[in-house]
C-alpha cells in the first residue's frame, strides 16, 4: 500500500482517454462523516476487492519502471565519501523498507522487514559504531505481513515503530510498539478493526513526549479512493482520527515529522493512479493540522515528500516527480508553511530514473540529499551535499553493482554525521544496507 496497485492505475489511464482527470490543487473541506474510516463493524468479513492495495502490492516493493529503458544522458559516476555499505539483512528472507535513527549514546538503530515463511516480519538492529551490529531481533507479529515500518527515537530514550498489519482477507489496521530497555511492547492498535485497509503510515514525536500518526485508510470493498488520516496523542491519550484529505481522490504517501521546537509537519500527495499527484503540506501544533498547502500550485507536481529543519526555523522539504509514470526529477524546497523559497533540482542535466529522496540537515547547518538513481545497467543510491553554497553535483553513496535501490532512511546524529540505510536488489529479493558520511562544513562545493 506504499505503491499504487495496478488495478488503481490501469483502470484511470482507461477512463483519461475519454475524460480529463485533473487532479485538484487543495483538498475540499473535510465532510461531516465518522473519524474512522472503513465500513462499520460487524457482519460477515469483507470479501476482497481487486482493487485492494494489498491484493497487487509487491511485498518487494520493486516499481516497475526498473524494467522500463531509463532515460539518456549523463551517468552520475564520481565516487562518494560514505563509508563501505555494511550489509543488515543477513538472512535469506533478505530486507526490506529500512529504517534509521540515532538514538541517546549515538547508539544507531535500523529497522526492517524480511520475507520469512510465516509472513513479512519485522527485524532490529542496533550499533553503537556502525560496524559491528547486533543480532537481528524480532518484534511485532510473527506472522502475516507487518510492512510499512516507521522508526522515530523519542526524547526519554525510547523507540517507537508504526507498521501495517495485514491479514490474509486484506483487512488491516495500524500499530504502534515501544522499545525501552531493550524490548519491544506488544503492539497496540491505532485504526479501528472496521474491515477496512490502511497503509503509509508515519509517527513523530510532538511537546511533552506525545505522539502525532498519520497514514491513509479506505475500505477494501469498492474503488474508495483512500484518504489521508491524522491521530494526534495528547497527555498520553489518543484522541479520535480526524481526516487530511476529503476522500474524493486517492490520497498517498503521508508523511509526519517533527520540528526541533515540538511543532510538526504532514505531508501527502494526491491524484488518481498513473497521473501526476499534488503535493500537500501542513503545519501541526497544539494537536490539530493547519488546512493543507498546495506546493505543487507553485512548484511541481510530485510524491513521497520527506522533511528536515534547522533549529533557525527553517524546513526543507523534497520530493520527486512523475511524469507519465516515469521517475524525472528529484526537487528540494526550503522556508516553511505559506514562504517557501525556491525549487532546487540537484538531479537536474543526468540521465537515468530518480526517486525515493530522502534530506537531513546537522547542526552544522551542512543539508545532505540521497535518492535512489537507475540508469538502467548502472544503478545505485546517490547523494548531494549543501554546505552553504548551492547542491553540489551528485555523487555516487555505494557500489554495490547489482540490483536497483530505493527507499533510504537518512539522519544525523549528534556529531554531525549522516547515516542511510536503504534496499537494494531485485525483484522479490532484496537486500537492507548501511552506511554513514562525515562532511566538513567549510569544504567548497563542487
Amino acid at each position: 500500500m506504499h505503491h499504487r496497485p495496478l488495478a488503481r492505475i490501469l483502470l484511470p489511464l482507461l477512463l483519461s482517454a475519454c475524460q480529463n482527470l485533473d487532479t485538484p490543487t487543495i483538498p475540499p473541506t473535510p465532510p461531516e462523516h465518522s473519524a474512522h474510516p472503513g465500513p462499520a463493524t460487524g457482519g460477515a468479513p469483507p470479501v476482497p476487492d481487486p482493487t485492494s492495495g494489498a491484493a497487487f502490492q509487491d511485498p518487494s516493493g520493486f516499481p516497475d519502471f526498473h524494467a522500463w529503458p531509463a532515460p539518456d544522458g549523463p551517468p552520475i559516476q564520481e565516487p562518494g565519501a560514505w563509508t563501505d555499505p555494511v550489509l543488515l539483512s543477513e538472512t535469506a528472507g533478505g530486507g526490506y523498507r529500512p529504517q534509521i535513527v540515532v538514538a541517546g549514546g549515538g547508539t544507531v538503530h535500523a529497522v526492517y522487514y524480511e520475507r520469512a515463511a510465516a509472513g513479512d516480519l519485522l527485524r532490529h538492529r542496533h550499533s553503537s559504531n556502525g560496524l559491528v551490529w547486533s543480532p537481528a531481533q524480532p518484534f511485532g507479529f510473527d506472522h502475516h505481513r507487518n510492512w510499512g515500518p516507521d522508526l522515530i527515537a523519542a526524547s526519554d530514550g525510547s523507540l517507537y515503530v508504526v507498521f501495517d498489519h495485514i491479514l490474509p482477507d486484506l483487512t488491516s489496521r495500524g500499530y504502534l510498539t515501544a522499545w525501552r530497555d531493550g524490548h519491544w511492547s506488544e503492539p497496540e492498535a491505532l485504526t479501528p478493526a472496521d474491515g477496512g485497509e490502511v497503509g503509509s503510515g508515519h509517527i513523530a514525536e510532538h511537546t511533552n513526549g506525545d505522539l502525532v500518526y498519520a497514514w491513509i485508510g479506505r475500505p477494501v470493498q469498492g474503488a474508495t479512493p483512500f484518504q489521508a488520516w491524522a491521530r494526534w496523542q495528547i497527555q498520553g491519550t489518543w484522541q479520535a482520527p480526524t481526516p487530511l484529505s476529503d476522500g474524493t481522490v486517492d490520497a498517498w504517501h503521508t508523511n509526519v515529522e517533527r520540528r526541533p521546537d515540538g511543532t510538526a509537519l504532514v505531508g501527502f500527495d494526491l491524484g488518481w493512479g498513473g497521473s501526476e499527484t499534488t503535493l500537500l503540506v501542513a503545519d501541526g501544533r497544539d494537536g490539530a493540522f493547519s488546512t493543507p498547502e498546495d506546493i505543487s500550485a507553485t512548484s511541481h507536481p510530485g510524491e513521497r515528500p520527506h522533511f528536515a529543519y534547522e533549529a533557525v526555523g527553517t524546513d526543507h522539504i523534497t520530493w520527486f516527480h512523475k511524469e507519465a509514470s516515469k521517475p524525472l526529477h528529484i526537487y528540494t524546497r526550503s522556508g516553511g508553511p505559506g514562504r517557501w523559497g525556491p525549487v532546487q533540482e540537484p538531479s537536474a542535466g543526468y540521465g537515468g530514473y530518480h526517486f525515493d529522496p530522502e534530506i537531513a540537515v546537522n547542526h552544522q547547518g551542512v543539508r545532505c540529499l540521497v535518492w535512489g538513481w537507475d540508469a538502467g545497467q548502472h544503478a545505485e543510491m546517490v547523494y548531494s551535499i549543501d554546505t552553504g553554497k548551492g547542491w553540489a553535483a551528485p555523487r555516487l553513496l555505494a557500489g554495490i553493482g547489482e540490483g536497483k535501490p530505493g527507499l533510504a532512511s537518512l539522519v544525523n546524529g549528534d556529531d554531525g554525521r549522516f547515516h542511510v540505510v536503504w534496499n537494494q536488489g531485485v525483484r522479490g529479493s532484496n537486500q537492507v544496507y548501511y552506511a554513514s558520511l562525515s562532511v566538513d562544513p567549510s569544504a567548497a562545493a563542487e
